[in-house]
């Protein structure tokens, strides 16, 4: 990369960064905002130096200004910094925007209404960036009841590029635009005021690289011939069922329900629903009020006696609580056989791990040598679907994930030759080495 005009080597860039580290904190006119220079540079020549002054905005105003300059843009990235260990809705700290002309830090501590901010995120015509963006898209949906329609995650298009995923933000900017982030503020309180410079710098460098880092990636994936595959990938992001869970939904992402009975998940699942609304009134995780492993225990018990439920270890709930659990328990008990959930075995058949295990280690073998990231194609469950969808009758209803959409199109038709004797699958060997060949 050439580097600016006047700067000629890592000594020179050091030094020029050494005059330019003088933090302001003073206020201007601008509606609140202050600033604080940033440094963003690399050494060892993989560089990008740049000095920004994020705009800090604390006031209606500001930030009414920031989003019309934003929205005249089309496209911004963000990032949020949240405090969400001790409550039942996380707590929005900050939030960081970059575009190619500014870069804005909002502190909705003092009670800024960042309503006109989430209107912005779900607005179809503004392109929005992220890294890992589902809980930020979360705290939105929770906001304003919408999703973002027009979103583009850096980490996904990573994945479907063949740069790994998950994939962090710090190598990630190194391997497209060789810029280095140090990421220090990882276990910051941003709930304390005033803000650091070090956590300031910090919050920036989360967006300051994403739009660079967006253009980069949206060129291979046109490169690739893959926008599509991630359009989809996005939109699948940003579905109500993925901020608003329905009850069976939340109950299978419940650990260890795997050996419940279709009657135990009934309990199971009006558990998970008391549990949720004990947790918005004591305002606390769900997992904080009750943890998982006492919830199934729970539910395969049946106990409807408080004081049996009280012989629980760990179970440190008022007696309130409890009455309203057991309440939960006795209603499930009474539904009929025909309203329980369809219980799902995590249990595989010897014939079925190794069909999972040579799936496992053909679509490795593709993804390696296709550009493409196997944990991001497909997960133990997504496998083994597929396999069932074979070993077992009827064929499901809704297809395996592995014969739908991209998926379906990029390795779908593969395993289907495979797994009906189309062809065989052997070792070859060349000049890239060993892998895994279908004839």
């Amino acid at each position: 990369m050439r580097l600016p005009c006047g700067i000629r080597g890592p000594s020179a860039r050091l030094a020029a960064v050494r005059r330019r580290t003088t933090l302001s904190h003073e206020g201007n006119a601008n509606g609140g905002c202050w600033g604080v220079p940033l440094r963003r540079l690399t050494d060892g020549g993989a560089t990008v130096t740049d000095v920004r002054t994020p705009e800090i905005i604390t006031e209606d105003s500001a930030l009414a200004d920031m989003c019309s300059r934003v929205s005249k843009e089309g496209m911004f990235a963000f990032d949020t910094e949240f405090v969400g260990e001790e409550c039942y809705q996380a707590e929005v700290c900050l939030v960081q925007v970059a575009t190619d002309s500014l870069c804005a830090i909002i502190d909705p501590m003092d009670g800024l209404d960042l309503s006109p901010f989430w209107e912005l995120v779900v607005d179809e015509r503004i392109r929005v960036v992220v890294h890992a963006g589902a809980e930020d898209l979360g705290i939105c949906w929770k906001q304003v009841g919408k999703a973002a329609a027009n979103v583009f995650d850096v980490q996904v298009a990573a994945g479907l590029v063949g740069l790994g995923y998950p994939i962090n933000l710090g190598r990630l900017a190194q391997m497209t635009v060789r810029t280095r982030i140090h990421k220090s503020q990882t276990l910051s309180d941003w709930r304390k005021r005033p803000l650091t410079a070090d956590q300031i710098r910090y919050a920036v460098e989360d967006v300051i690289h994403l739009p660079e880092i967006y253009r980069v990636l949206d060129a291979r994936l046109s490169a690739l011939g893959r926008r599509e595959w991630a359009n989809e990938e996005f939109a699948a992001m940003c579905t109500p069922e993925h901020f608003a869970p329905t009850g069976e939904q939340k109950l299978r992402r419940l650990r260890g329900i795997g050996s419940l009975t279709a009657q135990e998940l009934a309990v199971a699942e009006a558990l998970v629903e008391e549990r949720d609304k004990l947790a918005q009134e004591y305002d606390r995780p769900a997992r904080g009020v009750l943890r998982d492993h006492l919830l199934v225990e729970m539910a395969r018990r049946g106990w409807t006696d408080i004081a049996k439920l009280r012989s629980l270890r760990g179970l440190n709930l008022s007696a309130a609580a409890l009455r309203r659990l057991a309440a939960a328990i006795g209603r499930a008990m009474s539904l009929p056989r025909e309203a329980w959930p369809e219980p799902t075995s995590d249990e595989d058949d010897p014939e079925e791990e190794v069909l999972i295990a040579l799936s496992t280690a053909f679509l490795r073998d593709f993804c390696a040598h296709n550009h493409l990231s196997f944990a991001l194609l497909a997960n133990k469950q997504d496998l083994r679907s597929f396999v069932r969808s074979h070993t077992r009758q009827p064929y499901p209803a809704c297809p395996p994930a592995l014969n739908r959409g991209w998926r379906g199109l990029a390795v779908g038709g593969l395993l289907e030759r495979l797994f009906s004797g189309k062809c065989a699958l052997r070792v070859g060997s060349g000049d890239a080495g060993y892998r895994l060949l279908i004839e």
